[in-house]
């Protein structure tokens, strides 16, 4: 093969228009899992999850691009920080390209009900040529493409992120354009932000917990689940590109149980795709087919697409704002040591006639039906610096634990949210105790 034939096939394999499109927005159908494959400021997840993709376009035709991609999430807890890390290697014909990034995202609370996040990741990237494919493999010209090739890589993004369900989001897949030819490493960097662009729209809503029936043992039992979402969900992207073709996709996704989903979606000028997964405790997999009808009929046998994800450790939270001042935390407790059972004297001559009602409100942390166990917890709580103590309630017969005391509602209940929300009392609650004077 000729010097220039050879330069001018690496050229077309780099700069053909499906390639091109590849590098500026990777096309991955596992995207409505984990959104941050598009865009940095999903950083902040709320497990640390690491993440393997692997995509095959058009089977069954030689040289085919095929995708692969390792990457994480995760939210540093208890802020409103996010990072995450990816490494991908994109191969076509001779040519494989590895790029290697690092996100930081940052939210900021707009309401107690939405957050916008900002983020942004950079790396590197660069291209390597298959020498075995190639009939001269000491030719100058790949030497010198082989020497200079290294080049910047970043992008940036914004999330819209809201209780409802609502998400909306904006990307700049590729800061730096380009340079397939460039003299030497980073010396030629051209800036081109607005190049090339995505948003993002989708509805997925998270729902506070869900009832399920589960079989243990041949016994039907009901088990109460947290961190589920509704089971439909509605994507939607549009990728524009000043040079090559801007495209939408659509996508919906359906959980027919909380462990199994279909899906479908549909991409402008490519046709539809399939979707299904499944998942169990902190495992998923998910698995995408594109008929290989598209984009011509009978142009291959198909695309395939597996993605496989590991949650690891508990989940994180978000600050959603400055830590406010505890009422259970702000006199020192005098330990007292209460009786079992706190008797009252009648009045037989029924001297005081008039009844006063009163209310009051203790915020429990914990109840025990024997007290040893409720002063021992009493005195953990202590040590932590709150003002613990310990209540008989006769109504249901058992000794609460509690860190504050008082007669005005909006005290107790604004003091159980608060512990529920900036400490690990998750199990904070409001007793109502009413007595008669």
């Amino acid at each position: 093969m000729h010097k220039y034939v050879r330069i001018l096939y690496i050229f077309l394999a780099l700069c053909c228009w499906q390639s091109l499109q590849a590098q500026n927005f990777p096309v991955y159908n596992s995207f409505y899992i984990t959104p941050y494959l598009y865009n940095p400021a999903e950083a902040a997840t709320e497990y640390t999850s690491v993440y393997a993709n692997q995509r095959q376009q058009w089977t069954g035709i030689e040289g085919a691009p095929s995708l692969s991609t390792l990457f994480f999430t995760t939210l540093l807890d208890g802020s409103r920080a996010g990072i995450g890390g990816k490494l991908s290697s994109y191969k076509r014909g001779i040519l494989r390209t590895t790029d290697i990034s690092l996100s930081y995202a940052y939210g900021v609370p707009l309401s107690e009900k939405s957050t916008l996040f900002f983020g942004l990741s950079g790396g590197v990237i660069s291209s390597s040529i298959d020498l075995t494919k190639v009939t001269d493999p000491n030719d100058p010209a790949i030497a010198n493409y082989l020497a200079n090739n290294v080049q910047p890589a970043a992008s940036f993004g914004m999330l819209f992120r809201s209780e409802t369900g609502l998400n909306f989001g904006v990307t700049l897949p590729q800061l730096f354009g380009p340079g397939y030819n460039g003299v030497g490493h980073f010396s030629e960097i051209n800036f081109s932000p607005i190049d090339n662009a995505m948003a993002t729209f989708y509805y997925k809503k998270k729902l506070d917990s869900k009832i399920v029936n589960r079989r243990r043992r041949g016994v039907r039992t009901r088990a109460k689940l947290d961190d589920v979402y509704a089971p439909l969900e509605f994507y939607a992207t549009y990728k524009y590109a000043a040079v090559g073709n801007s495209q939408f996709e659509v996508l919906a996704k359906l959980s027919l149980s909380e462990n199994f989903w279909l899906g479908a979606s549909y991409r402008q000028a490519y046709g539809f795709s399939g979707h299904t997964g499944v998942s169990f405790n902190k495992f998923l997999f998910a698995y995408s087919f594109e008929p290989g009808s598209q984009p011509e009929k009978g142009f291959s046998q198909g695309t395939h697409e597996i993605q496989l994800g590991l949650k690891i450790g508990d989940k994180k939270k978000f600050k959603t704002k400055k830590a406010p001042v505890f009422r259970s935390t702000l006199q020192t407790t005098k330990e007292q040591h209460q009786a079992r059972f706190q008797q009252t004297t009648e009045d037989p001559d029924h001297i005081n006639q008039s009844t006063t009602v009163r209310k009051k409100y203790y915020v429990v942390i914990k109840s025990f039906s024997d007290f040893t166990a409720a002063d021992e917890y009493k005195r953990k709580l202590i040590e932590q610096k709150y003002n613990a103590d310990v209540f008989y309630y006769d109504n249901d017969k058992k000794f609460h634990v509690h860190v504050l005391e008082t007669v005005k509602s909006s005290e107790a209940y604004e003091e159980a949210r608060n512990l529920k929300a900036f400490t690990k009392l998750k199990t904070a609650n409001v007793l109502i105790v009413t007595s008669s004077k």
